[in-house]
C-alpha cells in the first residue's frame, strides 16, 4: 500500500508541475475487478514543498546569538510552525 501511495503522489505531483489537470477519482463502487483482483481505496497527500520567501523581524542581540551558536534561523521556524500546527 505504500508504494502505491508514493506512485500516486509522485503522479498528482508531476501532473501538478507540468500544470496538467488531475482526473478526479474513481468511484470504488463502480469498479469491477476481474476474478483474483480487488480494488482498494489508496490516500495521497500532496504538499508543496517549494521554498517560499518570507521576511520576519527579530531584534538584533538575537540575531547575532542565533548566529554565533550556528542556529539556521529557517530551520528553527519551521520546526516551531510544524509543532504549533500539528503537522
Amino acid at each position: 500500500m505504500d508504494m502505491a501511495q508514493s506512485a500516486l503522489t509522485q503522479w498528482i505531483e508531476y501532473l501538478l508541475e507540468e500544470k496538467e489537470n488531475i482526473p478526479n477519482p474513481s468511484d470504488i463502487k463502480t469498479i469491477k475487478p476481474s476474478p483474483n483482483q480487488f480494488a482498494n481505496l489508496v490516500r495521497a497527500e500532496i504538499r508543496d514543498n517549494r521554498a517560499v520567501r518570507r521576511t520576519v523581524s527579530i531584534p538584533g542581540w538575537l540575531d547575532v546569538k542565533a548566529a554565533n551558536a550556528g542556529i539556521s534561523l529557517s530551520k528553527v521556524l519551521q520546526d516551531a510552525l510544524k509543532e504549533k500546527l500539528n503537522v
